[in-house]
């Protein structure tokens, strides 16, 4: 293959494979055409002749990965993991992570957790994939993740809080609606904020043009971010003070139904053991993911968190590999890929990302092997472009 070529940015480039999923379903012939960083034509709209010919390969958009913390690197606790580094040392660290995601195949992907806003200056570096920031996430005192300095005492600071991200030029809040299961002194089955708290910080930061991220585990969190019309769910655990307690099916339903994007917490590296506690799987783990299949079946949008960075498992290239989750929740493969890719770009407000059709961001992988045969080789990564410059290949 003459890669040489795919460095060509300024003029087109055809790329013709064995197969092309281009965000929402497989289209023939599999070519697509890139020119000036944008797809230009895809299918049978793609009238020049092949530059690159990737033979056994599937062309399909690059991975959105909808939760990530580039600070993390997943040794010891995440307060551990944090406390010793300097603001320096963390915005280093972010960047050497970001860039592991891209040549993963991550091109997009939304940092929801860092410490004193150090991933904001990544944000338009072209060697990392497009990042969208909420700066540290906002936590009562000494609740979820504390240790990143987005403790809010009352309301009057947790408005104050919104206003300063919006000021500092976030793309998200982030708030810890209920408690983590990093944080053992914040339970992640209760609720650390109000109903109303909630409400009123979804108003201020919608007021301000930010979208709203709550991380969820507790079913009254969940409830009380469904009411309070948030953008995204985080995790969406479904776990009580009995974490063997199923949710009540009217919850199920409310959330499928109230639009709000899923962002899942799938994905681990098969090469890297899970830490478990003793006794094995918590019993939560089993409530979530019986959770998660039947608000799927309900019509639920459910796209991809990875959670990236909070255990070794969780490298930040992890994304193609939530693919067995989605698929184990009652995914057909093309909906896991749609989870993967346009379903979210769209959760996260890029509708131009996720996708290979004629305007889009020509951010685009290719993997070895034929999805449409076979969807877990979607981790087979070979070759990556971001805005039709070759990252990898």
């Amino acid at each position: 293959m003459g890669s040489h070529q795919l460095h060509e940015v300024s003029g087109s480039l055809v790329v013709e494979a064995d197969r092309l999923f281009d965000g929402f379903g497989f289209v023939e012939p599999a070519r697509v055409t890139i020119e000036d960083g944008r797809i230009k034509a895809v299918g049978e709209a793609v009238t020049d002749r092949p530059t690159d010919v990737l033979a056994g390969m599937t062309l399909l958009p690059g991975f959105v990965d909808c939760h990530q913390h580039l600070v993390f690197d997943g040794k010891g606790t995440l307060e551990e993991q944090v406390a010793p580094c300097s603001d320096d040392e963390l915005s280093e660290r972010a960047r050497a992570n970001a860039r592991l995601a891209l040549e993963g195949g991550v091109t997009t992907l939304r940092d929801l957790g860092d410490r004193n806003f150090v991933t904001l200056g990544l944000r338009h570096d072209p060697d990392l994939p497009t990042i969208l920031c909420s700066g540290p996430p906002i936590t009562p005192p000494q609740g979820h993740c504390w240790y990143l300095n987005g403790e809010c005492a009352d309301r009057h600071e947790l408005i104050a809080a919104i206003h300063e991200r919006a000021a500092r030029g976030c793309d998200v809040v982030k708030i810890m609606a209920t408690g983590g299961n990093l944080t053992p002194a914040a339970p992640a089955w209760k609720s650390q904020f109000s109903a109303d708290d909630l409400r009123v910080a979804v108003e201020v930061a919608h007021g301000l043009g930010l979208p709203v991220a709550a991380h969820c585990h507790g079913v009254q969190g969940i409830s009380d971010a469904v009411d309070a019309g948030v953008d995204t769910i985080e995790h969406c655990s479904f776990t009580s003070e009995d974490p063997t307690i199923q949710p009540d099916p009217d919850l199920l339903e409310r959330v499928a139904k109230s639009g709000v994007a899923l962002s899942a917490t799938f994905g681990r590296c098969p090469d890297v053991p899970i830490q478990l506690p003793p006794g094995g799987l918590p019993a939560w783990f089993t409530t979530m993911f019986e959770s998660m299949a039947r608000v799927h079946e309900l019509g639920a949008r459910i796209v991809v968190g990875t959670d990236a960075g909070i255990l070794p498992h969780k490298p930040h290239d992890v994304a193609p590999h939530a693919i067995d989750a989605l698929l184990t929740i009652g995914m057909t493969p093309i909906e896991a890929l749609t989870a993967l890719t346009s379903g979210g770009a769209d959760a996260i407000g890029l509708a131009n990302k996720g996708r290979i059709t004629p305007g889009a961001v020509a951010d685009m992988i290719a993997v070895e092997g034929d999805l449409s045969s076979e969807v877990r080789d979607v981790a087979n990564v070979a070759y990556v472009w971001r805005e039709g410059q070759l990252i990898r290949g």
